[in-house]
């Protein structure tokens, strides 16, 4: 089953998401069309584990997220969210880089240029942001009630690009353009995030005057690229020793009916020995160089949950790793319940002796890099 994922809007019907999503995934992807009374609660509340947002819900998932990514949190807007084990939700922006894609597509510098941007919603907000980075000289953000609107446009007929990042001219309003391009007199790419239709009425009328144009279904793919590795991702749950990983992997595995990985499991069937094992007779060095190799394969898997040692991440490159390929979740049960967890075991070698008196050791040296990840839950 994997993940449950899909694309939250008011108006859905035009979508090719679902289709795209089937090339690109094992996970389930449905259409959810809410209404701005019902999106708040659905986001909070509803059974989904990643979601696509888009008109008009870009800037309120924003707001109900507990954290997003440097570039979502730049534009005050996400395209994709991620509800956390702990419930809480994680945003992202895989917009920019699609619009960055489609602007190539036109072949038309921005830099030095006067650019025009229709719409001052989520997608606008992302067009204006992207633009500027491609070194733009300017960039007015034209909307329905602002400074710069429709009844003034005409003091902006010399900008040389322009992006339309409204909904005017979507199926099924075919026959509508936001504004006629025979009012400008210099452009020089005409950009429209509209995908259906192909070509939109704005797109056809650039075409007839040979301004270069391009539509929006490279934007939307390669920003369902990017959203696909939340869909896509495995859960590595990390934690101290007897923090519960390996229960706690089973349960979600059950519960997502997603396919279970213990990573010491899968060393000791390679090694044909067990852990403890591994470490009297090889050495710590060399275990965790199996590790990485183990964790190297794995993360090539996708959808899957993976339990992984208390410390298979100690290594940057290892931790790399995880994090391109997937969540870590860290499991956290306090120190006390640790403590009271963990005693003497054959299984856990860096805790032969007095196992107390390592464990508590091993925690303070461990501590700076068990709080470094930002995904938890506490068992």
């Amino acid at each position: 089953m994997a993940f449950k994922c899909g694309l939250l809007g008011e108006k859905l019907s035009h979508s090719r998401s679902p289709e795209i999503h089937r090339t690109l995934g094992a996970y389930e992807y449905l259409l959810y069309e809410k209404s701005p009374a019902e999106v708040e609660d659905f986001l909070i509340n509803g059974v989904w584990d990643v979601l696509n947002v888009t008109i008009p819900y870009k800037k309120t998932a924003f707001e109900l997220c507990s954290e997003t990514s440097e570039i979502a949190k730049r534009l005050e807007n996400v395209n994709v969210v991620v509800k956390r084990f702990d419930g809480t939700i994680y945003g992202d922006n895989t917009d920019a880089g699609g619009f960055a894609a489609l602007v190539k597509k036109t072949a038309v510098s921005v830099k030095g240029k006067k650019c025009i941007v229709l719409g001052a919603g989520g997608a606008g907000s992302t067009a204006k942001a992207v633009l500027e980075e491609l070194g733009a000289e300017s960039v007015i953000t034209v909307s329905r009630n602002g400074e710069d609107n429709y009844g003034n446009i005409d003091r902006h007929k010399d900008a040389q690009i322009l992006v339309n990042a409204t909904p005017v001219g979507m199926y099924p309003n075919v026959e509508s353009s936001p504004v006629e391009l025979s009012k400008f007199n210099s452009l020089e790419a005409v950009i429209d995030l509209i995908y259906n239709p192909s070509p939109t009425k704005l797109l056809s009328e650039a075409m007839r005057l040979n301004i270069p144009a391009a539509g929006g279904e490279v934007m939307l793919l390669e920003q369902a690229k990017k959203a696909s590795v939340y869909m896509n991702a495995n859960i590595y749950l990390y934690g101290a020793p007897g923090s519960g990983k390996s229960t706690y992997a089973k349960r979600l595995a059950l519960e997502k009916s997603m396919p279970l990985i213990d990573l010491d499991e899968e060393i000791q069937a390679r090694e044909k020995m067990s852990i403890p094992e591994i470490f009297a007779e090889q050495g710590e060095k060399k275990f965790r160089e199996i590790e990485k190799e183990e964790l190297i394969r794995v993360s090539r898997l996708k959808n899957h949950i993976v339990a992984l040692g208390g410390g298979a991440l100690l290594d940057d490159e290892s931790r790399a790793i995880a994090q391109s390929t997937g969540r870590v979740v860290f499991i956290d049960c306090g120190k006390e319940e640790l403590m009271r967890r963990v005693k003497l075991s054959s299984q856990r070698p860096l805790l032969s002796g007095d196992a107390q008196e390592k464990l508590e050791r091993l925690l303070d040296e461990r501590a700076e890099h068990y709080l470094s990840f930002k995904e938890r839950i506490r068992l």
